[in-house]
């Protein structure tokens, strides 16, 4: 793991910018940095309580539409030379009971949170190695906002969890093809409750007309989330999304070594290292007959892959 370094005047491009962590990462940026920003949006509109100014690019930017992906980095490059902090925000949720779930929401999931982010990060991929070094600094850094759903699982959200669970081992994965010299690190940001709209949203999707009967018990587990989302009280020790920016830039600020996962928020870290020690203890169990199918020797022949 090689230490990363924030430029001072560093250039961060970040998707979904309209609401939420992205909206206030932005906006912490241009008020307390040197930075310079790129907040984009499907709607340009959205962004219009942004600063204006000569370190911020609004843009238009479709994260589902390769060509809407690449006129925002060119477009980026026109103004900035360079890109040091590619953000991956854009992003959704969808509840519901899983067995009855509409596929073409599902997929409509999957396209923004898992292939957009992708699509960004691939593109982005030439510009961190080629580009920058024309300005004198080669590498960057690719932000993945994911979640603590991207590392563990609850029901009536399993299309959003697999769009998660799917973007953090792209992540890692892609993290461990890529060549030291070329300085381009990873991070999964992995928020637990953020005061967004993202439980509006996912709640306002809710198809409770077409659910089947066996699913409408108030006890199963689908059922008891709902009730907790709606409940008065159960956004009140949600992170502000405020917070959130302010700890992010410090953190990537601060330089050094970096972990590729970062949890963020009590209920993030808890649910997270509570979930650790779980797998843990069951691969303890599960030794014996795990490892009866091949010696000791076939785990020593992958030490490279550790």
């Amino acid at each position: 793991m090689t230490p990363y370094n924030l430029p001072a005047d560093a250039v961060w491009f970040v998707t979904g910018c309209s609401s939420g962590i992205g909206y206030a990462l932005c906006e912490y940026l241009i008020k307390h940095t040197s930075s310079r920003v790129v907040a984009t949006a499907r709607k340009p509109t959205t962004l219009a309580c942004l600063p204006d100014g000569p370190n911020i690019l609004k843009l238009a930017l479709d994260v589902t539409s390769d060509a809407s992906i690449q006129t925002a980095l060119n477009s980026t490059l026109s103004r900035f030379a360079r890109i040091d902090v590619v953000v991956n925000n854009a992003g959704y949720g969808v509840m519901g009971d899983t067995e009855s779930m509409d596929l073409p929401r599902a997929r409509g999931v999957m396209d923004t949170n898992f292939w957009g982010a992708v699509r960004v990060t691939q593109l982005s991929l030439p510009i961190l190695r080629e580009e920058n070094i024309k300005t004198g600094r080669r590498g960057g850094l690719v932000m993945q906002i994911t979640s603590m759903g991207g590392r563990v699982a609850f029901a009536g959200t399993t299309f959003y969890h697999a769009s998660k669970f799917a973007l953090e081992g792209f992540t890692e994965g892609l993290s461990k093809e890529l060549p030291t010299e070329w300085d381009i690190h990873f991070l999964c940001v992995e928020p637990g409750g953020v005061k967004s709209k993202y439980a509006e949203t996912g709640m306002s999707t809710f198809d409770e007309a077409n659910r089947l009967e066996v699913y409408k018990d108030p006890n199963m587990p689908t059922n008891q989330l709902l009730k907790y989302i709606e409940s008065p009280g159960a956004a009140k020790n949600w992170a502000e999304p405020e917070r959130v920016a302010e700890v992010l830039y410090g953190y990537v600020k601060k330089g050094g070594e970096m972990p590729l996962r970062l949890p963020l928020g009590s209920d993030a870290w808890g649910l997270l290292k509570a979930a650790a020690e779980s797998n843990a203890k069951e691969l303890e169990v599960l030794m014996g007959v795990s490892c009866s199918t091949s010696g000791k020797e076939q785990l020593e022949s992958l030490d490279f892959l550790k």
